[in-house]
């Protein structure tokens, strides 16, 4: 995300929370099901402005809510510790 790439990504795991289907990539119900896969990826290399838009996006996702100042600010208010 942080490159600026378009994801796909598996509604499994922690991958379908951190890919916002639609608008930082697109999230799959069936990530074992190749065809599923193959057609999320064809979609992606298919439309170039698609893949752009949520590149984007997903880079401006992760600036926003992944760099240390922000994790550690996150990190903090949930152990109940200020930055000094």
């Amino acid at each position: 995300a942080a490159c600026g790439v378009a994801q796909v990504a598996g509604r499994s795991g922690g991958a379908g929370d951190a890919v916002l289907d639609g608008r930082t990539g697109l999230v799959i119900d069936r990530p074992g099901d190749l065809v599923v896969v193959t057609e999320a990826l064809a979609r992606l290399l298919d439309d170039a402005e698609l893949r752009a838009r949520l590149g984007e996006a997903a880079r401006e996702r992760a600036v926003a809510s992944f760099d240390y100042t922000e994790l550690a600010a996150r990190l903090g208010a949930c152990l109940g510790v200020t930055a000094s």
